[in-house]
């Protein structure tokens, strides 16, 4: 059985990996003033993909909406710091602006949405993790994951598929 996790203002706000490249986990956690943490299992594309879509959705809300001083606070922890057992493995991600609450709205999704006719709706077996953050905290764990990424097996100059440390096989070499 699913259901909606909220996490309103986390103290901090993370998407990133644990472990050695080319055996990481990609990990978005988020946790409260009071210890309250969560952890969902995502993939390296998803923590790239979302941090890429988060710098320009701050850009573009930057030029719409001015933030407040108190949106720009960063967290003191932008990075994954355990491998916490996931709540539940991400299958969507989605992203928004509730300008009443002058927060980003990230949500993580277990499951597609159910089709009903010409309709969308959340599947009601699945989790779906809504964290409302600052700009600050959004734009940190951005910044950080993209780090995350970063930090993988390098590239074969060949075939551009990740070489491994004790070697690697080129398919263009046959």
């Amino acid at each position: 059985m699913g259901g909606i996790i909220e996490f309103e203002d986390p103290e901090w706000l993370a998407a990133g990996a644990v472990g050695e490249p080319g055996q990481r986990t990609f990990l978005v956690q988020a946790q409260t003033e009071d210890g309250d943490r969560i952890t969902v299992l995502v993939e390296k594309q998803q923590v790239a993909t979302l941090a890429d879509e988060l710098q320009g959705f701050l850009a573009r809300l930057a030029t719409e909406v001015p933030p407040q001083p108190d949106e720009m606070l960063v967290p003191s922890r932008p990075a994954v710091v355990t491998e916490d057992v996931p709540a539940f493995r991400a299958f969507s991600m989605a992203i928004g602006w509730l300008a009443d609450r002058r927060r980003i709205l990230i949500e993580l999704h277990e499951n597609p949405p159910l089709e009903l006719g010409e309709e969308q709706v959340l599947d009601p077996e699945g989790h779906v993790l809504r964290i409302f953050a600052t700009r600050g905290a959004v734009r940190a764990m951005a910044e950080a994951a993209i780090i995350a990424v970063g930090q993988g097996r390098p590239p074969c100059p060949l075939c551009e598929f990740p070489m491994d440390p004790d070697g690697h096989i080129c398919p263009r070499w046959n």
